[in-house]
């Protein structure tokens, strides 16, 4: 007997060789079904995650508006002006109705969303306490916020 006779008479070599072809892996139709089922999961996930993002991006910017007028209060009550760092929060900008980053005695302080991104704007002004909230013109959270009881 031959080096190759006994090679092919060998248990494990005979097993590999009457595998047919195309009997490991995944059909066709079994990746399509899991590309189905992926797409679906995603379709519902995306606009819950925007959702998250936005109600973040507005808690941050009234958070962030509130602890100015707390921090120009507090630096006015102390030496009657005064500075406060403009922060950068994305999606948001802020400013006062004085020479920006300056705290002054009746100034009006406002978060103001970016251009192009239909978020509510925030205004404080600190000697009323007034606050108030105008909703963006269009898109599903453009009122985010705005209610009484959060702002």
């Amino acid at each position: 007997m031959t080096a190759l006779q006994a090679y092919l008479q060998n248990s494990k070599t005979r097993k590999v060789l009457s595998k047919k072809p195309g009997e490991a892996g995944f059909s066709l139709i079994e990746l399509v079904v899991v590309v189905a089922v992926l797409a679906i999961l995603s379709a519902i996930a995306l606009p819950v995650f925007n959702s998250i993002s936005d109600k973040a991006r507005v808690s941050g910017a009234k958070g962030t508006l509130a602890s100015i007028v707390k921090e120009c209060g507090a630096k006015l009550a102390d030496s009657s002006s005064g500075t406060y760092n403009s922060p950068q929060i994305d999606s948001y900008t802020f400013s006062s109705t004085g020479t920006a980053g300056t705290c002054a005695t009746g100034d009006t302080y406002t978060a103001t969303p970016a251009s192009g991104i239909n978020l509510p704007t925030f205004v404080a002004v600190p000697a009323s306490g007034a606050k108030t909230c105008t909703a963006a013109s269009s898109g599903t959270n453009a009122a985010l916020g705005c209610t009484s009881s959060k702002w």
